[in-house]
């Protein structure tokens, strides 16, 4: 068997396994494989050699160790098939090593498995001889698992393969032993001395913020969302979009509806009718954006939405029925919402930079009242209202009533500009009553917010406090009747 060349199959799934090995035979290799691989070939017919005739000692330790020999891997790792050593050490020259690894992603994703059997799923021999055979691509096949089979079996000839392809091979090989690494370290949990982030290519995009430039998208393990139907590729920015919408109407309550524009909430409410309402904060704003629901949207749902312009809608389910009627917007993205994101890294990048941070989750908020005595209904319009401006791009203000957006400003370098903005369009369309709350992402450093607060009449104000004037801003508060709440941290989002 040392006449020819030799390859290793070591599967963990034997998908499409029987056709490789036979197209390898016919190719002129003699096949090597564990125990498992190897069973499942010679019950297909296909003959096969232990590995352990390669690495000299049997598998041991309940298959913990199977390929960790000096004498397979010199078989792989030798430059040369004429190298001197080969023959001084006994060791038989390997061409070609497909492996697929033990299936840690797929038991991490489930989260079905226990500690003892995660930890077995940890595959060690077969990552060890992918990065060897990946090392010595200048002589080796790398085969990175099964969804690589077909590229080397149309691409080969006469049973070897050109450079390029052998140097893109073991590229992939090195991708995925660090996605598998990626999978591994995040099962262990975070560490404060390194970071790592690895993803497997998940939606074909149509371009990135722009037309003009390109993007990708990749999957770490867990998406938010699968998709139902697809009108036109995604891009870029409906993902940012979709994402910002769905992680937000999640930390409102139950039968909440959110509407974005632009990663920018131009719409929100919770309760009876708040698909509707979402849509009525700002209609304007609302043509063309992404509508997100915390609930199964039902068929009567139709009548809100057969006659608005939406990229995308994402929810939890959809009844069949409205799904029947959604067809009839051929464009329309319908996505189905999916709940373990937080077990990612909130992270952004500045230039090589990479920052991450805990996530600004949902918690109960400590609010004080610190002057006059606002409607108790106010008070439930904070907690509703103050996830939204964590979700606003700082300075971000929101004006809310009875569980509904009903204005917002944000995205302003100085804080008044965003109060105006936010008084402006409440006041053109007339949202700003004695129940109106105005709620600030962050302190006001001077009394000139309050004072155009107090002249667009609104009443009852919440923000955190910390500004070297907060006694001068409550003192106009409390002169001018309005009830202030100090809410007890803040929410920037830049």
């Amino acid at each position: 068997m040392e006449n020819g060349k030799n390859a290793i199959i070591s599967t963990w799934s034997k998908q499409g396994v029987e056709k490789f090995a036979r197209f390898l035979v016919d190719n002129g290799y003699n096949i090597y494989s564990t125990s498992g691989t190897l069973k499942y070939l010679r019950e297909m017919g296909i003959e096969g050699q232990d590995v352990s005739n390669l690495a000299r000692v049997p598998e041991m330790f309940n298959g913990r160790v199977k390929t960790l020999s000096a004498y397979l891997l010199g078989g792989i790792l030798a430059s040369d098939r004429n190298d001197p050593d080969l023959e001084k050490y006994h060791m038989i020259p390997i061409d070609l090593v497909m492996v697929s690894l033990y299936d840690f992603i797929d038991a991490l994703k489930s989260g079905e498995n226990n500690t003892s059997q995660m930890i077995e799923l940890i595959d060690i021999g077969g990552v060890t001889l992918l990065r060897s055979a990946a090392k010595n691509y200048n002589r080796v096949i790398v085969v990175p698992g099964n969804d690589y089979m077909n590229f080397v079996m149309e691409r080969m000839r006469n049973g070897e393969l050109p450079l390029e392809d052998r140097k893109y091979l073991a590229s992939e090989a090195f991708h995925l032993t660090s996605y598998y690494d990626y999978a591994i370290s995040s099962y262990f949990g975070g560490s404060n001395n390194y970071f790592n982030l690895a993803g497997r290519s998940f939606i074909k995009l149509r371009y990135g913020e722009n037309p003009h430039q390109q993007a990708h998208s990749y999957n770490l393990f867990n998406p938010f969302f699968t998709l139902v139907k697809e009108g036109k590729e995604l891009s870029y920015n409906n993902i940012l979009d979709a994402w910002a919408a769905w992680e937000l109407v999640n930390r409102l309550d139950n039968n909440s509806c959110v509407v974005v524009k632009h990663n920018y909430p131009c719409g929100a409410a919770t309760g009876k009718n708040a698909l509707e309402l979402a849509f009525l904060s700002d209609e304007v704003s609302a043509y063309g954006g992404i509508l997100a629901c915390n609930h199964t949207l039902k068929k009567e749902d139709w009548n809100v939405l057969k006659d608005r312009y939406i990229e995308v809608i994402i929810a939890p389910d959809y009844e069949r029925d409205l799904l029947n009627a959604l067809e009839r917007k051929k464009n329309l993205r319908i996505l189905k919402g999916l709940y373990d994101y937080y077990k990612v890294p909130d992270v952004r990048i500045a230039g090589n930079i990479i920052l991450e941070q805990e996530w600004n989750v949902k918690r109960d908020i400590n609010f004080k009242i610190e002057t006059g005595n606002p409607p108790e209904k106010v008070l439930a319009d904070l907690k509703f209202g103050w996830e939204i401006v964590k979700t606003l791009k700082s300075n971000s203000v929101a004006i809310v009533k009875d569980l509904h957006l009903k204005s917002a400003g944000a995205g302003q370098p100085n804080r008044v500009d965003s109060v105006r903005i936010a008084l402006e369009k409440a006041k053109n369309l007339g949202r700003i009553d004695d129940d109106s709350l105005l709620i600030s992402d962050g302190f006001f450093p001077f009394v000139d917010n309050l004072e155009v607060i107090h002249e667009y009449g609104i009443k009852n104000v919440a923000a955190p406090l910390g500004s070297i004037r907060d006694n001068e801003i409550l003192k106009y508060a409390s002169e001018k009747g309005i009830n202030f709440i100090s809410v007890g941290e803040r929410a920037f989002k830049h």
